[in-house]
């Protein structure tokens, strides 16, 4: 066994020289404040601790100017006009609160001593947006006001038929010209005082400085609201007939059944789907897939109909409508198709048409604005139709999603309506253009057009159910029927025809009465036939 070898003084010595060669390259850490006190406790002295002292030090006056520059500035007066935090993109103030057409006509106003100024105040805090007038020298300008003057000339001479062409030619080719929607206006007062009210409106918007502009609406606007109003009771009436209607009416459950199927085969076909009413019933009945539709247009359907399955048990009855209500509504219309964006804001920047949304970091409180809004005082006094509308109009506006806001945004009207006791509203398919053309029309300042459109949808609705819960329909919906039902059709609405020909018969001596048999037949061949496309 060998014996450990010893080390030598120089050897030895070596070693002790390299061990402190290590610890010198050791690195250096900046010391905290608490050791800064124990230094300057401490009795060694040295360059290598006044060096540390001298840098604590300069390290700690720095941070304490630091701390007492940006206290001095947050508390000075300047301060104030650059906030941290600036909303880019936000909608003006008109489209998050609800805008009082009347306010021009108000005493103060009448009392104002420069009216056009005080048109000009009011239209710009309202925050309508304002077109530009188009250039005078402008091809389709010069044609229209060329047209527009032949055309007055034609309704002086009593030649309407010719005048009305022109007039609406003039305006097809400058539609935002505001001489062109004044002189259309005045023609149109007497045949049709609503849109020539919107007209008035319009060209408003465009320039608000229009004295005749002005004139005109102080004469049309209290006609036009009492037009409305007498619109909206008579939903009214027609929505209590319908309530009177016992849920267990065989025909009232086959209309609600085809209700269901058409409103998802149009909301859907509003988007581009090109499935039929038919296949529509079909993936909702037997959950098979259709030959030569693509899984998306599938998954659109059985989304949409999760959503209102949804609403039906859980926020028909519920008192306040909620913003994770919406999103949940969303969830679910997107579940099928795109699960990782359902429910969620869209995180990117999105162009729709002509229409810019708010940029997503502006979502959050706008929907925050938007809920409150919906479960106000203020909005909830509106008449239901109004009020869904508006909610309508205000989420897709916002487009607070990357993909399904219309199909949110009518479930969201639908489920205010049923809530209102209104079935829910039907907005066919081959209105579409119509569609969106009032919400760009709303985009511009008027929301009017828009909620006169959806109480059109909501008669048609009401109508269709209370033609197939009557023996005898009074008023038929405007429905593409098949020929098998156009013949029941005529068969009803025509009993002289009938009788006639029963006296022919020698197998029948008394035609049928609306309340027999024949007509619960028609009413179940309709329905069950999947040909009632609303038209």
């Amino acid at each position: 066994m060998t014996k450990p070898r010893r080390l030598s003084a120089s050897t030895k010595a070596a070693g002790h020289k390299t061990s402190n060669m290590c610890l010198d390259r050791q690195p250096t850490f900046p010391m905290e404040v608490s050791d800064f006190v124990v230094a300057a406790a401490a009795t060694a002295t040295g360059p290598r601790n006044s060096l540390v002292l001298h840098l604590t030090y300069h390290h700690l006056i720095v941070f304490l100017s630091g701390v007492l520059a940006a206290c001095i500035y947050y508390h000075m007066p300047w301060a104030a006009q650059y906030p941290q935090r600036q909303l880019q993109h936000l909608p003006a103030e008109h489209y998050l609160q609800i805008r009082d057409d009347f306010a021009i006509y108000s005493k103060e106003a009448e009392e104002n001593t420069q009216p056009q100024q005080a048109i000009k105040e009011f239209y710009g805090e309202s925050g309508a947006a304002v077109a530009k007038l188009p250039p005078e020298d402008d091809t389709n300008v010069k044609e229209a006001l060329a047209n527009l003057k032949i055309a007055q000339q034609m309704h002086q001479s009593g030649r309407e038929e010719k005048a009305q062409r022109l007039f609406e030619h003039a305006y097809a080719l400058a539609p935002k010209h505001p001489e062109v929607l004044l002189r259309f206006g005045e023609y149109l007062e007497q045949r049709d005082v609503v849109l020539a009210d919107q007209y008035y409106f319009q060209a408003l918007t465009i320039n608000p400085g229009c004295s005749e502009a002005v004139a005109h609406r102080q004469r049309t606007a209290a006609i036009v609201q009492s037009i409305d109003e007498r619109r909206l009771l008579e939903l009214d009436r027609k929505r209590d007939a319908l309530s009177g209607i016992h849920e267990s009416n065989a025909a009232l459950r086959r209309a609600k059944k085809e209700a269901y199927f058409q409103h998802i085969y149009h909301s859907v076909g509003i988007e581009g789907n090109t499935m039929t009413l038919a296949q529509t019933r079909s993936i909702l009945e037997t959950r098979m897939a259709v030959d030569g539709k693509s899984i998306d247009e599938h998954n659109e359907i059985l989304g949409l109909d999760l959503a209102m399955k949804f609403i039906n048990a859980s926020l028909v009855n519920k008192m306040e409508i909620t913003l994770k209500d919406i999103l949940e509504i969303h969830r679910r219309v997107l579940g099928h198709v795109d699960p990782i964006e359902g429910g969620e804001f869209r995180r990117t920047q999105v162009y729709v048409g002509g229409h810019v949304p708010p940029g997503p970091g502006d979502l959050s409180i706008l929907m925050r604005h938007f809920e409150n809004w919906l479960n106000s005082e203020q909005s909830l006094s509106l008449h239901p139709i109004k009020h869904a509308a508006l909610a309508h109009y205000k989420l897709v506006h916002i487009h607070p999603f990357i993909d399904g806001n219309g199909r949110t945004s009518r479930l969201l009207m639908n489920t205010l309506l049923m809530r209102a006791g209104y079935p829910p509203v039907i907005i066919p398919k081959q209105q579409r253009h119509k569609y969106y053309q009032y919400l760009q029309v709303a985009n511009e300042g008027d929301i009017r057009p828009f909620v006169r459109f959806i109480a059109e949808c909501t008669e048609k609705t009401l109508d269709l159910y209370l033609w197939a819960t009557s023996d005898l329909p009074q008023q038929i919906p405007m429905l593409e029927q098949t020929e098998n039902t156009l013949a029941n059709i005529d068969k009803l609405l025509t009993p002289s025809t009938n009788n006639a020909a029963a006296d022919t018969s020698p197998a029948t001596t008394t035609s049928p009465s609306p309340s027999s048999s024949s007509t619960n037949d028609f009413e179940e061949d309709f329905f069950e036939s999947g040909s009632g496309d609303i038209s």
